[in-house]
């Protein structure tokens, strides 16, 4: 077992534990519980629309919009420089790069979450803003994704992002649970164990799961003046996603960093055993034939 990686595992773990004994719900729920009642139904349906829709307009047309917020490229450059020092020079100092350009972008996300939630809320505005929020929320996996080396763009990589997000806003009652789900696939891509997922179906699971959780929020960001508080919401959902799939993505980098060490072991042990079997067949051989 690696040292480095054995100690940034259990430091990783420790920050999982951590995220996921947090309380589901919002620091507004006192104010959300109020209006509870007197939201209508048809809301509910309307904004597990929106977010389905957000989030196939984007997959299917938008990564291009969102990458013209970012240098793509040298997020790829930054992490195949960080991981090639991983590899054969220093493994404490790379990681520690890696994680630093992974929440590089977060603070800035924050800060667009807060300005676009905080101005349509003012203007009574409460389903409008869910493709621009989306839009920052996946700006912020994407830049996370890249940072430890994987490809956003590809359709498997979209769906374990959907996982991530449905498992970062998961109810107490089934968090360990989504969570559990998320790990199954990372031991799957690890494996290389072919998925069989339905994508479209995992965007209205996930769709469905921020509508459960948000519609209070966005009927009260819907009320002019009062509904300058979706800011400050937005802000918060953008975190807890981030946060999640920093852990999830850091996680899955150490994973497979020390899958692919067992695996040069045992290559080299079976070396080394071949060896010593093909010495003891040669003595016999030499003893034998004199």
């Amino acid at each position: 077992m690696d040292k480095v990686i054995d100690k940034n595992l259990r430091k990783v773990l420790k920050q999982e534990e951590k995220l996921l004994q947090q309380p589901g719900g919002t620091f507004m729920k006192p104010l959300t519980d109020k209006v509870e009642d007197k939201i209508p139904q048809e809301l509910y349906h309307k904004l597990q629309q929106a977010f389905y829709m957000g989030f196939k307009t984007i997959f299917e047309k938008g990564n291009g919009i969102i990458e013209k917020t970012y240098d793509r490229d040298q997020l790829i450059l930054e992490h195949e420089v960080y991981d090639a020092s991983f590899e054969k020079l220093n493994k404490k100092k790379s990681l520690k790069e890696i994680n630093k350009l992974a929440g590089k972008g977060n603070l800035k996300n924050m800060g667009i979450t807060a300005v676009e939630g905080t101005g349509l809320g003012l203007l009574g505005v409460g389903l409008p803003d869910i493709p621009v929020f989306i839009g920052v929320v996946l700006k912020s996996i994407y830049e996370i994704s890249l940072s430890y080396g994987y490809d956003y763009r590809e359709e498997q990589e979209q769906y374990f992002i959907l996982k991530l997000i449905e498992a970062a806003l998961a109810a107490d009652e089934v968090k360990m649970e989504r969570n559990a789900e998320v790990d199954k696939l990372i031991g799957f891509f690890i494996d290389g164990t072919a998925l069989g997922y339905d994508i479209d179906m995992q965007m209205r699971n996930t769709a469905d799961c921020f509508a459960a959780d948000m519609v209070c929020i966005k009927f009260i960001q819907g009320l002019p003046v009062v509904g300058a508080i979706g800011g400050p919401a937005n802000v918060l959902y953008c975190k807890k996603i981030s946060d999640y799939a920093k852990v999830k993505y850091q996680k899955r980098y150490l994973l497979e960093k020390q899958n692919r060490l067992e695996q040069k072991e045992q290559q080299m042990n079976e070396k080394a055993r071949q060896y010593m079997q093909n010495n003891v067949e040669q003595e016999w051989q030499d003893e034998n034939t004199l």
